[in-house]
């Protein structure tokens, strides 16, 4: 991410100068991947149980919270999980469009969340 996307280094407080190397070297990023990992594991699986899947949009926009990032980052996210999906092998239309619904889902209930709060 921070090869294919530099501005966004401004939300790693402390690692705004990191490069992708040390990036890849770095504990604190490893551990972070796995939370990603994990979170997108969890989105998938919950994703057909709506009420588990919307609220467990609502935790993660509230654990984002202190870190004021800007509401249209969210709708980045996405595309970026993707283009790393794609790094890692052949990455079929289906899953494309799999993961486009769970990120308009996502964005869509994370936009509503924060306007309402």
């Amino acid at each position: 991410m921070f090869g294919n996307y530099p501005q966004l280094r401004v939300y790693f407080k402390g690692a705004e100068n990191y490069t992708p190397e040390q990036v890849g070297a770095s504990e604190r990023f490893a551990k972070q991947g796995v939370r990603i990992m994990l979170a997108m594991h969890i989105l998938a699986t919950a994703y057909d149980d709506q009420p588990t899947f919307l609220a467990y949009v609502r935790e993660t926009i509230n654990r984002h919270r202190i870190f004021k990032m800007p509401e249209e980052l969210w709708d980045a996210f996405f595309p970026v999980w993707l283009g790393f999906l794609q790094t890692k092998g052949v990455v079929t239309p289906e899953v494309t469009n799999a993961w486009n619904q769970i990120g308009k889902t996502f964005t869509s209930e994370a936009h509503r969340y924060i306007k309402s709060n």
